[in-house]
This record gives structure tokens, C-alpha cells and sequence, in this order.
């Protein structure tokens, strides 16, 4: 008679939970356990069993010499790199304001010689000239020519 396990006749996958395995440790005598408390409302007895009472040390990072120089060391590097972008960024700014300055001034001299020449060339000095030079006003430009044959 031939027996078949129910793993390969349901092709079921294996249990990949590993069990606790069970190992014998001698205790020192001189440790102290805690065990997992009860879930009992705070109404289980409190003697009998064995607690921690040993205060957690809070450890501070380990702050050596070197690390000390290290970082103030970049520190100094790092603010002389920002002093010397402020600068170099003043520097720049008076330069715009200087190119600014420079762009206004010849602006506002265009603006007046632009003014001048529209004034010389403008209709009234135009019909001025032209009544002088004894031209007539044809009035509007909208009136129709008629040639004779």
C-alpha cells in the first residue's frame, strides 16, 4: 500500500514560518529579566514576578576632536563663500544701477530730440512754411479732381 503525503497530492505550498527553536541558556545569577506583563486590568498581583529595573541610559552622540575641527572648519569655509556672494553681488547691483543711470540720461535726451524734430516737422511749422513760400490750402483731401481735355 502506498501512502502519498496531502503536500503533493494538493500541490499545497509549503509552511515558510520558521518554528522558535528552543535553546537552554544559563542565566547569571546576577541579571535582571523582565517579563511580558498580563493583560489583566491592572488587578493581577505585582510581587512574584521579575521587572527591569535597571534606568535606560540616554547615550549622547560620541563628540571627538576631529569631528569638532571638521565641521568648523567647513563652517568658516562656508561663510566665507556667502560673504564673498554678497560682494560679488553688491558689486553687480552698483554696476546695474550704474548702467541704469546711464540708460535714463540717454533716454530722456532722445525724448527732447525727438520733441524738437517733431515740432520742426510738425503740420502748423509745415503750413507755416508753405503760406510763405505762397502755397494755398487745398482744404480736405477728400475732394474729387476733375480733368479737362
Amino acid at each position: 500500500m502506498i501512502v502519498k503525503s496531502p503536500l503533493s497530492s494538493k500541490k499545497v505550498k509549503h509552511n515558510k514560518r520558521s518554528l522558535k527553536k528552543t535553546t537552554t541558556k544559563k542565566r547569571s545569577t546576577g541579571a535582571k529579566f523582565s517579563f511580558k506583563k498580563n493583560i489583566t486590568d491592572g488587578y493581577a498581583p505585582k510581587y512574584g514576578k521579575r521587572i527591569d529595573e535597571t534606568p535606560k541610559k540616554t547615550k549622547l552622540p560620541v563628540i571627538t576632536p576631529w569631528k569638532v575641527i571638521l565641521a568648523s572648519f567647513l563652517i568658516g569655509v562656508c561663510g566665507i563663500l556667502y560673504i564673498s556672494h554678497v560682494f560679488s553681488m553688491q558689486q553687480a547691483l552698483r554696476e546695474v544701477q550704474q548702467l541704469e543711470l546711464e540708460y535714463n540720461r540717454a533716454k530722456r535726451l532722445h525724448d527732447e530730440k525727438r520733441l524738437t524734430y517733431d515740432r520742426m516737422i510738425g503740420p502748423k511749422e509745415i503750413y507755416q512754411k508753405a503760406r510763405e513760400n505762397g502755397f494755398i490750402n487745398a482744404g480736405p483731401a477728400d475732394q474729387i479732381l476733375i480733368i479737362d481735355d
